[in-house]
């Protein structure tokens, strides 16, 4: 062929092989590609919902306030951000990792059969795949009381109740938050003191390879610790029963809003006429401080009930079961902080569908939730060892709640839209789905 019939038959058939021209038009192509992804990401057109996303996106960022302190300082010095996010944010996480298992095992049209077999296996292999993470984080000793250890308890609580009409499962939910709390107080009255259910504890404790390991095993996972299953299932229960909605439905969206809005109303009304209209903050402050070895006092009440407790109230006075402090586990608390919870839940999924492209590193945090939420304890625990320092890294201890905040806004967007799945949540959905399979 000659050269001209060639240069013809190359223009006539669209194939130019001059390499800019091609690599122009690769280029081209995977700039499409991505814009599309992440328009199909942004917009819920891979199926997924964003609003619950975006929802477990902000629970994400409310525990970087706690954590590292993400928000701004008031004139008195505390973070103004601080009263919003304690305890909230944790609970949203947990609201949303029902959510999460009702989803996965077919949501508004729960599997049945075979594939609901799949489904519970599959949350139970991923439960226990995130203790010994969880274990391992919690041996950092970083200041975070690590929530996935208890999570990986949770999801294995929640798995008998997946197949369960929604409504049996909320009212498990709605009377496990008033019991729940009301036997905590009791079990942890007789294990305190030498009670009769100390020795019990004591010998649990000493065969439990958890609390050798991170000093957190079964009994805190279940009635002692930071998150114990006793007073944190009834969120988790709540989650799995919303996600078996229609969540498409901008009724039930509305609905989230309207009955959250209500019940968190009701419960810090209720704590607010307790506390301040029938005496029962004077009453606290009488009540014995055993870090103190003296009464409370009008501040120490005050301070305590701004800063939270470690997972369980005092046991000095049963009114401590009408405050609503953060990481209480009282019934005001659980209904309080459950119903800002879901009505967020809510106004997230009415919300997202419009914001698209303003929410995506949002929604990307949410996706990649399990990734971040390691990588900022990791982080925090580089900046109090100092391995950093006099490194071209140093800049990322300077301040942890900039560094933490925007890192992880840019490395989810970035990852999920070039990649995908998270580093952690991609294995952890393959090993998963794969045991899960095999299981007769």
């Amino acid at each position: 062929m000659s050269n001209s019939s060639k240069q013809f038959s190359e223009h006539a058939t669209g194939h130019d092989h001059d390499p800019g021209r091609q690599q122009e038009h690769g280029d081209t192509t995977r700039a499409n590609a991505l814009a599309t992804r992440v328009r199909r990401l942004s917009t819920g057109g891979t199926g997924r919902l964003v609003g619950v996303d975006v929802a477990r996106g902000l629970a994400v960022l409310g525990m970087f306030v706690v954590h590292v302190g993400v928000g701004w300082t008031l004139a008195d010095g505390s973070n103004a951000l601080h009263p919003i996010a304690a305890g909230r944010s944790a609970v949203l996480f947990a609201l949303l990792a029902g959510v999460s298992i009702a989803l996965l095992s077919g949501g508004a049209r729960p599997k049945t059969g075979k594939d609901m077999g799949v489904a519970l296996w599959r949350v139970v292999i991923r439960g226990l795949i995130m203790l010994p993470l969880g274990t391992a984080l919690t041996m950092m000793g970083t200041p975070v009381s690590v929530i996935l250890a208890y999570y990986a308890v949770f999801f294995v609580l929640a798995a008998p109740l997946m197949d369960e009409r929604w409504r049996i499962v909320a009212g498990v939910a709605a009377v496990l938050g008033i019991l729940g709390p009301i036997l905590s107080f009791h079990l942890r009255r007789l294990i305190a003191d030498e009670g009769p259910l100390a020795a019990p504890v004591q010998t649990i404790n000493s065969y439990d390879p958890f609390v050798r390991l991170s000093g957190e095993g079964l009994v805190d996972f279940l009635l002692t610790g930071a998150y114990p299953a006793i007073t944190w299932m009834p969120f988790v229960l709540a989650g799995l029963a919303i996600g078996r909605l229609d969540l498409r439905s901008t009724r039930v969206r509305w609905g989230l809003v309207g009955v959250g809005t209500g019940l968190a109303v009701l419960a810090y009304g209720v704590s607010w006429l307790a506390l301040d209209v029938f005496g029962g903050r004077q009453r606290l402050a009488g009540a014995f401080d055993p870090t103190m070895g003296a009464p409370y006092g009008t501040e120490g009440v005050r301070q305590a009930l701004y800063e939270g407790f470690p997972g369980t109230v005092p046991l000095s006075d049963w009114m401590w079961l009408l405050t609503a402090a953060p990481h209480s586990g009282t019934p005001v608390e659980v209904y309080g902080s459950g119903g800002v919870a879901i009505a967020v839940l809510g106004a997230c999924l009415l919300a997202a569908p419009h914001l698209k492209w303003a929410v995506y590193p949002l929604a990307s945090v949410g996706a990649l939730a399990l990734t971040v939420y390691v990588g900022h304890i990791l982080v925090i625990k580089v900046a109090e060892t100092g391995v950093l320092e006099g490194t071209p890294l140093a800049f990322v201890t300077w301040d942890l709640s900039v560094s933490v905040l925007l890192g992880s806004l840019v490395f989810a967007t970035l990852w999920r839209s070039l990649v995908g799945r998270g580093p952690l949540e991609g294995p952890l959905h393959v090993v998963s789905s794969w045991a899960a399979r095999r299981i007769p």
